[in-house]
């Protein structure tokens, strides 16, 4: 018989991990280190540096905790532009009023150096492009775009879009840009359709 986890190993992780995420959002990354946790949760240094020996992981386990949102199947019964602005819609909550909206940008910045970051926002990136991906193969059986469209390029408009209006642009991302983002994607199926991209 498998032995269960001991439950106060559990608790002292999550409240760990729940603390590293409250400074991932209220201060940065650089925040986030073992004596800031030791501080805000009463949970001694010894205990955290047995969880996570390395800073690194102890980040990586926030970033994770952060990324694990619940999915939410697409909605898949058309119109395309309907299906694209409910999907669209949950990832531009997901920004706006969730911990992945503040952490994101620093998952993505540590991607570029750490090995365990890319892992982790290249397999959000791997679930978010099938969600949209089933949006796009809805539609070619309802017979609204050609079966044989690839829509790779029109997946990352979709998922790349909200990330560069609110990270890059400074932009909002609210009820007017959504509509619009849904129509560009739309006519840009459209024109690939046609073959004119």
């Amino acid at each position: 018989m498998a032995k269960s986890e001991d439950q106060r190993l559990i608790a002292t992780r999550s409240e760990s991990l729940e603390a590293a995420l409250e400074l991932l959002q209220e201060e940065g990354v650089l925040a986030v280190t073992h004596a800031a946790i030791s501080a805000k949760t009463g949970i001694s240094r010894s205990t955290l540096y047995r969880h996570w020996p390395r800073l690194d992981e102890l980040r990586n386990a926030a970033f994770a905790r952060a990324a694990s949102t619940p999915r939410n199947l697409p909605r898949t019964n058309g119109p395309l532009k309907t299906d694209l602005i409910w999907i669209l819609g949950h990832l531009m909550m997901a920004l706006n009023e969730t911990p992945w909206g503040y952490v994101a940008p620093q998952i993505i910045a540590a991607a570029s150096t750490d090995e365990q970051a890319r892992a982790l926002l290249s397999n959000w990136i791997k679930d978010r492009s099938a969600d949209v991906e089933e949006v796009f193969n809805a539609a070619k059986v309802r017979g609204e775009i050609n079966e044989d469209l690839d829509v790779s390029q029109l997946i990352e408009m979709v998922i790349a879009g909200p990330y560069f209006r609110k990270f890059i642009a400074g932009l909002p991302l609210d009820h007017d840009w959504l509509d619009a983002h849904a129509d560009l994607i739309c006519n840009a199926t459209k024109a690939l359709a046609k073959g004119a991209l």
